[in-house]
């Protein structure tokens, strides 16, 4: 699994009582580009935008699906602010000791055409008491 700075997203993640909390990984059709054409389908222009963050939420009072869509959040960096290539951006972060501003953008898509954007997702969510475990074994049944 890739680094992941989880304490600063974890604010960005959240429903009513957080009952379980958790990992995911998703898999675009074509990297990141997928995210990009979601944007673009949904009338998000992404000329001058760095996409580096993806979420969905549904936190409607029908349930998951109750309104046929789902939030999808994407998180992206100016780059006239830091810079136009993955490279160059990296290059500027890791050498910056400031408060990186971070834009939020939140669209809302079908959930029937999800599938046009993502490939595959796995996510896995425990309990509090895993806080409280220093080592697992999984056994499979």
């Amino acid at each position: 699994m890739r680094n992941v700075n989880f304490d600063l997203i974890s604010e960005q993640v959240g429903t009513q009582y957080g009952d379980v909390t958790g990992v995911i990984q998703i898999d675009g059709h074509s990297n990141i580009q997928s995210i990009y054409q979601l944007c673009e389908d949904h009338d998000f222009e992404t000329d001058g935008k760095f996409i580096i963050g993806f979420g969905m939420s549904d936190s409607g009072i029908k349930g998951i699906g109750g309104s046929d869509k789902v939030g999808c959040k994407i998180l992206f960096l100016s780059k006239e602010d830091y810079g136009s290539s993955f490279d160059d951006i990296n290059s500027q972060l890791r050498n910056l000791d400031e408060t990186v501003t971070v834009y939020k953008k939140t669209l809302y898509v079908e959930y029937k055409n999800l599938g046009k954007y993502l490939k595959r997702f796995d996510f896995l969510a425990t309990s509090e008491l895993f806080s409280n475990m220093r080592d697992i074994e999984i056994e499979e049944l």
